[in-house]
């Protein structure tokens, strides 16, 4: 009988067989590569950096997380949005912060 994808399948080991092997385990069993010496600071920042987790840069200051909105919109406009944002090769926040920015500078002016 052919095992698909989802179906389960047994452990190859039972749980105490794997906590005994791994327990047994040293340094020397997890090789390691030593890193080339021509690894730029740079490169260890951005690696180090994305490790992290750290997201795209601060739109309020260096260092500082930028506030967040979130909307709802209808999907006609979802659409536009998408396709705005095609057309420009941008991102669809982009394309918001850009029309967002216009709107408030305007309203501003006017009041």
């Amino acid at each position: 009988m052919m095992e698909t994808e989802n179906e389960l399948r047994p452990p190859r080991m039972s749980m105490e067989e794997a906590i005994a092997l791994s327990s047994a385990m040293t340094d020397a069993d997890f090789p390691t590569v030593a890193p080339a010496e021509d690894v730029s600071d740079a490169l260890v920042q951005r690696l180090v950096a994305a490790a992290r987790g750290v997201g795209r840069p601060s739109l309020t200051a260096p260092g500082k997380h930028s506030p967040m909105l979130n909307l709802r919109v209808s999907e006609a406009m979802k659409a536009d949005l998408e396709r705005v944002a095609a057309i420009k090769g941008v991102r669809q926040s982009d394309v918001v912060r850009e029309a967002l920015d216009r709107w408030l500078n305007e309203a501003l002016v006017a009041a």
